[in-house]
């Protein structure tokens, strides 16, 4: 139920019940350095707002026909640090064995993270001929 239609069936005001209200204390002097009001100090602000163009879209890899004999790799991008997403991996992998033949997986840690692009992971995963890639978070 609503308070407020409960307190008025009442007949009391949800006024009444809110308490005191809060005193505000006025806030301390600034210390010599910081900025305060009529500074000319200035600050930047990002506009957290979409920009008005839309990156251009990629179109996805195609679909692999079969998994049978494919090497895939998966890359551990380290969201809770390096080893957080072992167990998930070797879950995979033992998954992926046992549905296709010949499967292969290798797992890597990116050295950059969620936030970049591994230039030795990438060359690795050229050089292997690998057939797919798995990225993700599992943490």
């Amino acid at each position: 139920m609503d308070r407020r239609k409960m307190l008025a069936l009442l007949g009391v005001s949800p006024a009444l019940v809110a308490g005191t209200p809060a005193l505000a204390t006025p806030a301390a002097r600034p210390l010599a350095g910081d900025s305060y009001e009529g500074s000319d100090e200035r600050i930047t602000v990002m506009n957290p707002a979409i920009a008005s163009k839309v990156a251009a879209r990629v179109a996805l890899a195609p679909r692999l026909k079969d998994m049978n004999n494919k090497l895939i790799y998966m890359l551990n991008l380290a969201w809770e640090g390096p080893d957080a997403a072992n167990y998930f991996y070797d879950a995979m992998t033992e998954w992926l064995q046992q549905h296709y033949t010949g499967v292969r997986t290798k797992v890597k840690v990116t050295a950059e993270g969620m936030f970049g692009t591994d230039p030795s992971v990438l060359k690795a995963i050229r050089e292997d001929h690998a057939d797919a890639v798995i990225v993700g978070v599992a943490g």
